[in-house]
């Protein structure tokens, strides 16, 4: 099959979710979009009513930090933006999207094909990213998540319009490139917004580590989806500078190992002021099976956070024995073993840093948890060089996991830390995505869940028990759906 032909073929699902006319909100009222419109047209088109910053900021809590809203800053007017209509959201968000495997990302040279499967896969992941979003309860009042939302909206109204429009390839450039940059710090975001959810569950008497748990789940689904979008977003993009893309055919893990050990021991170079171990780096196994098929800027991801958390540690230990007056001695190097057979390729990354604490080990692998202290010295969180926000490591797990690989840390406190990194050097493997969940039907269970609770309050109050016991009764039920499904997630 050409690759045209593939990459079309691959745009193909079971449900057709593109209608010919859409329904789209322009402030009270709403215009039907009946057939396809001229996207440069469109787009140069400054024409309608403008309005002015102050008049829609309520609208949009990321009006003042979001890029594609720069045209507002210095007193410019801002043009109507269009909002989505919740059904049009729910019709995309109803449908599954389609996992790729390698192969079928490598086969992705014609920029026309690949255009038009992004246009159709991309309204789906993000129309399912914004109904995820909307599970959550606390949605509406926590600022930085209301503004994770509206980027998300943002986004699928500007992909939807070039698929309705007639966008060429180049032309959709802009627009996978504005969403980048739109999204370029919501990990920051979602990481800031879920510690407020956190105290908010916790003061409504939630024990913290089931807030947690809830979290976590909830942070590990939304941006494994996340990656898989920024996946296609970047092998569009590389398109236009080579016809391989981000992949990789013949990724040598050594070399990549290398980089990431000279880019992290440069970060911590500028956060200790003595001399850090060397990084030594060994290959087992044959030549022939040294290489895989992968994306590199992921792998050299991965190993740049570990790499990080080992010199932090390292680094650390050497300060506590410096500021104690001990005899700190030669620091042992860090060491990178690479070993690989026809089926898989493993990475140790080994330091002697002191390890990781018993107590602290079964929270390592949670977005709300650092292995470092963040604190600034107003008492606020803040983030260093080596220590970022404290989300590596489930980030690192979550790109080993997108690539069809597994990530296993073995610790031992007072000694130092083992990293295994897995890898498939089988280029049919799909993309990792999480467990398919229609986040509609699960916020539709809350709501209903929610009534049903304040009735059953209510038919108590006026002793009214066998209505009371009705809906405990339906209540239950609903609880066991939602169990399920999240089971099934």
């Amino acid at each position: 099959m050409a690759a045209g032909s593939a990459s079309f073929a691959l745009a193909r699902r079971g449900c057709d979710v593109a209608r010919a006319s859409l329904r789209l909100g322009v402030g009270r009222g709403a215009v039907s979009v009946r057939s396809k419109v001229g996207f440069r047209a469109k787009h140069t088109q400054v024409a309608r009513s403008h309005v002015s910053c102050a008049q829609l900021e309520p609208k949009h809590p990321c009006a003042t930090t979001c890029p594609c809203f720069e045209n507002v800053k210095g007193g410019k007017p801002w043009p109507v933006d269009f909002s989505v209509d919740s059904s049009t959201i729910a019709e995309y968000a109803n449908c599954e999207p389609t996992p790729l495997r390698l192969e079928e990302v490598l086969a992705m040279r014609d920029t026309q094909g690949t255009m038009h499967l992004l246009q159709k896969e991309l309204k789906v992941r993000l129309a399912i990213r914004i109904a995820h979003l909307d599970s959550l309860e606390d949605v509406g009042t926590i600022e930085a998540l209301r503004c994770a939302r509206a980027r998300l909206v943002r986004s699928f109204q500007d992909v939807r319009d070039a698929s309705l429009g007639n966008a060429t390839p180049e032309e959709f450039v802009s627009v996978i490139k504005m969403l980048k940059l739109r999204h370029s710090d919501q990990i920051q975001r979602l990481t800031q917004g879920m510690q407020e959810m956190k105290r908010l569950r916790t003061q409504r008497g939630e024990a913290e580590e089931d807030a947690v748990e809830v979290i976590d789940s909830f942070l590990n689904r939304f941006v494994l989806s996340r990656i898989g979008i920024e996946m296609l977003n970047s092998q569009y993009l590389a398109l236009f500078k080579k016809k391989s893309g981000i992949v990789d055919p013949h990724c040598d893990p050594c070399a990549i190992a290398k980089l990431a050990a000279s880019h992290a021991r440069r970060i911590a170079m500028s956060e200790f002021d003595f001399p850090l171990p060397e990084v030594e780096i060994s290959f087992f196994g044959l030549e022939s099976a040294r290489t895989l098929p992968l994306v590199p800027s992921y792998l050299l991801y991965i190993l740049m956070e570990l790499l990080k958390n080992s010199f932090g540690a390292v680094g650390e230990k050497q300060k506590r024995l410096l500021q104690a007056g001990l005899p700190a001695g030669q620091m042992d190097p860090i060491v990178i073993r690479v070993a690989s057979d026809e089926a898989q390729v493993v990475l140790d990354i080994f330091d002697r840093g002191g390890g990781i604490p018993f107590q602290h080990q079964p929270h390592i692998w949670s977005y709300m948890y650092s292995t470092r202290s963040r604190s600034a010295p107003d008492g606020n969180e803040a983030c260093t060089p080596l220590g970022g926000f404290g989300v590596g490591l489930p980030l690192s797990r979550l790109y080993a996991e997108y690539i069809g690989g597994s990530l296993h840390l073995m610790s031992m406190p007072n000694f130092g830390t083992h990293a295994f990194l897995f890898l498939q050097r089988c280029s049919s493997r799909k993309e990792g995505m999480p467990t398919y969940v229609n986040w509609l039907r699960k916020r539709a269970l809350l709501d209903e869940l929610h009534d049903m609770e304040a009735r059953k309050r209510a038919a108590a109050d006026i002793e009214d028990y066998a209505e009371a016991l009705r809906l405990k009764g339906l209540a239950a039920e609903a609880r066991g759906k939602l169990t399920r499904l999240d089971r099934w997630g």
